[in-house]
C-alpha cells in the first residue's frame, strides 16, 4: 500500500487555522501536530510553575504564559520554522510580536509527559537553546523529583545541572528563584 506524502502547511495558513481550532497543534517544518491533553499531575506542576514565576514577574516588565501561548522559531523564509506551545514561558522587556505568539523568551518550561520525552528532550532542547533571548530551560519530570535545569552564562554559553530534593533554580530574568518544593507543591500527595 502506497501512502500519500502529508501536504506541508504554510506558516499563515497554520497560524490562520490555529485560531479556530479546538485542538491546539504545533508546527515544525510545514508539518502540523496535534497535542495529546494533559494529565491532572502535569497540570499541577505546570501551575504552580506559573504561580510562582508570575508572583516574580509582578514589579518587572514580563509576561507569563501557561500552555496557551505559542512560541515561534525561525522566520517565514526558515524552512524549519517552528511553533511550539511550552508548558511555561516568561518573556521580558519586548513588546509582543504578535497577538498569538511570542519570539524572545528569557525562560522556558516543558513538563514531562510519556508522549514528550524524547521531543522535549531533544529536539526542543536543540530548537529553544538557538534562541538568543533565552537563558533558563527547565525540564520537569512529573513522576519524580527531578528537574534538567539548562542555564546560559553571561559569556552565552550553556551548562546543565540535575536537580533533586530540595534543589534551587536561580531565574536572572525574575530576578528570584524557584525552589524544587515550591515546584511539587501539593503533587505527590
Amino acid at each position: 500500500m502506497v501512502r500519500p506524502i502529508p501536504r506541508l502547511m504554510a506558516v499563515a495558513e497554520y497560524l490562520e487555522s490555529e485560531i479556530g481550532s479546538a485542538v491546539r497543534r504545533e508546527y515544525v517544518g510545514g508539518q502540523v501536530y496535534a497535542m495529546a491533553g494533559s494529565s491532572l499531575r502535569h497540570s499541577r506542576i505546570a501551575g504552580n510553575i506559573h504561580a510562582h514565576f508570575w508572583q516574580l514577574a509582578q514589579n518587572r516588565p514580563c509576561r507569563v504564559h501557561q500552555e496557551a501561548v505559542k512560541l515561534r522559531i525561525g522566520t517565514d523564509e526558515d524552512p524549519e520554522v517552528a511553533f511550539y506551545y511550552p508548558d511555561v514561558m516568561v518573556v521580558c522587556d519586548k513588546t509582543p510580536p504578535h497577538e498569538y505568539y511570542e519570539t524572545e523568551p528569557c525562560i522556558l518550561v516543558e513538563v514531562l509527559s510519556p508522549s514528550t520525552v524524547n521531543t522535549d528532550l531533544r529536539e526542543k532542547y536543540l530548537e529553544y537553546t538557538r534562541l538568543p533571548s533565552l537563558r533558563t530551560y527547565l525540564v520537569v519530570d512529573q513522576d519524580t523529583l527531578f528537574v534538567r535545569h539548562w542555564f546560559r552564562d553571561e559569556a552565552g554559553r550553556w551548562h546543565h545541572q540535575d536537580l533533586t530534593g530540595d534543589g534551587q533554580i536561580p531565574l536572572p530574568c525574575l530576578g528570584g528563584q524557584i525552589t524544587l518544593p515550591q515546584i511539587y507543591r501539593r503533587v505527590f500527595e
